[in-house]
């Protein structure tokens, strides 16, 4: 019989560890929301289309390249932005950079999990919120404390601060959980019944408040509507999270009239989305945490730093450790 594997989240790096897993194990994913892909997320209003999370993701090394462009052969990735340019008060900034490729998820942003998910055992719209140790290996429960399943081994891509709430004291890698600092972020949608004419398609920006703007319809397979994501700060996020979201709205449309001037405030849709856990400031500085006397592990992009590719890196990792383990069992 196979050994059983839980992993807990559908983002990037538990659909990584899945898929190299699923060979060797009983694979099942357990994910709350119901949509793939974490953080690589898109929304769909009133037939107006956001990539409410990331916004493009790299690909340096030689295997993720591979399997980007694998990606975009099969039709669930693209190439966006050519460039990045810098958003100023005054004015905009050429990004003069040597260019590099940017890929994102077609139809949206989450395009590229689903196709990596394609054929793995998914339980979506589950909280995991108790692991129990039997004499069977883990009980995991939901909140309501119904049975989510037994499994031999339990990996967790959940960001560190919900991981560190799920693993039992014993854990030998609560020390390295407690030292990642994540932080938050504000995503304001806006909507627009016109046209828009701006002279780029994704900006960062240098403000007090807002640190990003894309414009959704410059992107490949997007819809017509036109379309504004705009991300706050990771540190003004941060000290304003528990906000009034209507008062968070505001300070953000306001920053973006005085860098575009222009008032979005009564724009067709306005929608502002809070992510607890955007950004990683301070990584755990290891590949991914693994106990091997108790089965369980964690691996995620806050091992080792904030891009899609870490997150991919870390799944990899932790599966040719886990490989190792199944071969010898």
């Amino acid at each position: 019989m196979k050994t059983s594997i839980a992993i807990i989240g559908a983002g990037i790096a538990g659909i990584t560890l899945a898929r190299e897993l699923a060979p060797s194990a009983d694979v099942t994913i357990i994910e709350k929301s119901r949509g793939l892909g974490g953080r690589m997320a898109n929304r769909r209003r009133e037939g107006f289309a956001f990539d409410h999370g990331a916004q493009y993701f790299t690909a340096r090394s030689p295997a993720f390249r591979a399997v980007a462009e694998d990606a975009v052969e099969a039709g669930h990735a693209g190439i966006w932005p050519k460039a990045v340019h810098t958003l100023k008060a005054e004015g905009l900034v050429t990004d003069s950079r040597p260019p590099e490729a940017r890929y994102i998820g077609l139809p949206g942003m989450s395009g590229f999990a689903n196709g990596l998910a394609e054929g793995l055992q998914i339980r979506k719209e589950a909280t995991v919120t108790a692991l129990k140790r039997t004499e069977h290996g883990w009980a995991l429960t939901d909140s309501e404390g119904q049975d989510l399943g037994h499994f031999d081994l339990v990996l967790s891509t959940a960001p560190a601060p919900q991981t560190i709430r799920l693993m039992p004291e014993a854990f030998s890698g609560r020390g390295a959980l407690a030292n990642v600092r994540m932080s938050g972020c504000f995503t304001l949608m806006i909507g627009l019944d016109q046209p828009l004419h701006l002279d780029f398609d994704a900006a960062r920006i240098d403000d007090a408040i807002l640190s990003w703007i894309a414009i959704e319809g410059s992107k490949p397979g997007r819809g017509e509507k036109t379309a504004l994501t705009i991300h706050s700060r990771n540190d003004w996020a941060e000290a304003n999270l528990e906000r009034d979201r209507d008062e968070v709205k505001s300070e953000m449309l306001a920053s973006l009239k005085r860098l575009l001037g222009l008032d979005f405030s009564n724009a067709a849709w306005l929608d502002l989305h809070r992510w607890r856990y955007a950004s990683v400031e301070k990584p755990a500085g290891q590949p991914f945490l693994f106990d091997d006397a108790l089965g369980l592990g964690a691996s995620g992009d806050w091992c080792l730093g904030n891009r899609v590719e870490a997150a991919v890196e870390s799944a990899t990792a932790l599966s040719e450790r886990l490989i190792t383990r199944l071969q010898g069992a």
